[in-house]
């Protein structure tokens, strides 16, 4: 069974919780805060596999979590760090985030952190200080949210075979590659896409064979816009026309299904419809006039200004320079594609960039603040600074007086008041409400 695209819950490990623990010293009572930290969670990796095919697997199981932080210890020893989980997608899979393609795998190995794991928090051990001798509080693993994010999958294909159901794309690839797909002499035979290795001289080319494109497919007519997005990938399309309806009068004309497969490439993606083609006439064995084939071929070589063959997939005929053609353009699409690589790194190379990197323990004097107001109430957003107090055990007193001081170093009232909060206000942080004073 083939499965191209899944939807996914990912969450990362939660952190572990710092420890709180004490020593004393040998002949003595004086005691020793060595609670150690807790370990950060796992992360949760998506990274492109070429041992997969489809996405298959992720219809049986949906979420995948990393593994938690492991606790502090006494002693000063910290917690061991989750596990990261790695989930393996095939190559060429498309990760999208709220509908926005967040990544896109399209070589092995290639990785995306979908799911970052939570920070461990503090043991006592390091809320000592001259103010704090003898701290009896530490900090919680920071837990974070879980996530759902879509998996699509585009084949990889140097081309792409696109037409009408029953054009006869199917019995084409198993003729030039060693692919074998269902073959019938039915509209909608081919369900899903096939892939083909195509041997030339002494190299190799992928064809794709995308199920039948109907009118009204950029819509999802017909599962169109399903099929569509494997074409995405790949450098020459070839536009297959069934030659068969010169012979029926009840159907569409050669330059109407000519029309109809353009239109609803251009109406699915500009780019697909920009891309280059090569016009194929197929069934060629079925007319009459070889005088009727050559004006046809002329007729369309002039319409498009593209490559235009006749073939015969059931009889072989014309297929030996078909894929000559074929193979010139690939090439040449290929050659293209690494000129465009080169010249966008070259452009890269005048311009240094730098990465910030931040714990997210600090920092908070430069972050924004978004309030939302209720009456009398006010409800502060901050990532950093809910993370900080969500990790502060509200119960413990010495824990809450050290938020206290925290949030005055801070110069969080300050800012609060600046932004029009006044005194005896009730503020909301995250789980900590606390009303606005001097």
């Amino acid at each position: 069974m083939f499965l191209d695209e899944a939807k996914i819950n990912v969450k990362g490990g939660d952190g572990g919780n710092g420890a709180v623990s004490f020593f004393f010293l040998k002949g003595s009572y004086k005691k020793i805060a060595s609670g150690g930290s807790g370990g950060k969670g796992g992360n949760v990796i998506i990274e492109a596999s070429t041992s997969i095919a489809t996405l298959l697997a992720f219809k049986k199981k949906v979420h995948h979590k990393a593994e938690k932080g492991h606790s502090g210890m006494p002693n000063n020893r910290s917690g061991r760090n989750g596990a990261d989980c790695i989930i393996k997608v095939p190559v060429g899979t498309v990760i999208k985030d709220n509908g926005i393609i967040v990544a896109d795998l399209d070589f092995e190995a290639k990785q995306y952190l979908a799911a970052t794991g939570g920070i461990g928090g503090k043991g006592n051990a390091s809320f000592v200080s001259q103010q704090r001798r003898f701290p009896g509080f530490a900090e919680f693993g920071e837990k974070v949210e879980e996530k759902w994010i879509t998996l699509e999958l585009r084949l990889l294909a140097d081309a792409a075979l696109v037409g009408f159901p029953n054009a006869g794309k199917s019995t084409l690839i198993s003729r030039i590659s060693a692919a074998r797909p269902k073959i019938a002499s039915y509209p909608f035979t081919t369900l899903v896409p096939n892939l083909g290795v195509v041997e030339f001289e002494d190299d190799t080319f992928v064809v794709a064979d995308i199920p039948g494109i109907i009118e009204g497919a950029h819509k999802g007519t017909g599962l169109g816009d399903r099929f569509l997005r494997h074409v995405l990938r790949s450098k020459i399309i070839v536009i297959v026309l069934d030659l068969s309806v010169l012979l029926d009068s009840t159907t569409q004309t050669l330059e109407e299904t000519f029309q109809t497969l353009r239109n609803e490439l251009k109406l699915y993606s500009n780019v697909l419809y920009k891309r280059d083609y090569l016009v194929l006439l197929n069934k060629s064995d079925l007319v009459y006039s070889k005088e009727e084939l050559k004006a046809i071929i002329k007729k369309f070589t002039l319409k498009t200004k593209k490559p235009v063959m006749a073939v015969s997939a059931a009889t072989g005929e014309g297929i030996n320079g078909f894929i000559s053609s074929l193979y010139k353009k690939i090439k040449k699409a290929a050659e293209k594609e690494a000129q465009d690589k080169k010249a966008k790194e070259k452009l890269r190379e005048g311009f240094k960039l730098y990465t910030l990197q931040n714990s997210g323990r600090s920092g908070l004097e430069n972050d924004s603040f978004s309030i939302i107001r209720d009456g009398q109430e006010y409800t502060v957003k901050n990532k950093k600074l809910e993370r900080m107090i969500s990790m502060m055990d509200l119960q413990n007193e010495e824990a809450l007086n050290y938020l206290k001081y925290k949030l005055k170093k801070l110069r969080i009232g300050d800012r609060l008041k600046k932004m029009g909060i006044n005194e005896g206000s009730t503020v909301i942080i995250g789980d900590l409400v606390f009303e606005l004073e001097e």
